[in-house]
């Protein structure tokens, strides 16, 4: 089963943007990105593409990562959580 993730991007990672995006969009099938207070969320539909995106992220520039979960509901009788990475840069 698919669980979807958030990857966050906070704090001075604007000098860095044209190079993170491109990993995202090699690594990511199907993921959408929206602008936010603090910085950038990226929707990514399967956890496993967030870490892999995350570990080849960390290669470029190191970041804090802070992981947390939330529910996300029920899918055929099973919990649904949605794993949310939030990397400080």
């Amino acid at each position: 089963m698919k669980h979807p993730a958030i990857i966050q991007l906070r704090g001075e990672f604007r000098k860095w943007i044209n190079e993170l995006l491109p990993v995202i969009e090699r690594t990511c099938g199907e993921f959408y990105v929206e602008k936010v207070k603090g910085g950038l969320d990226v929707y990514v539909s399967d956890v496993n593409e967030a870490r892999n995106a995350i570990s080849k992220i960390q290669r470029i520039k190191k970041a804090k990562i802070q992981m947390s979960t939330k529910y996300a509901g029920l899918r055929k009788g099973r919990v649904r959580t949605l794993f949310v990475y939030c990397l400080r840069f």
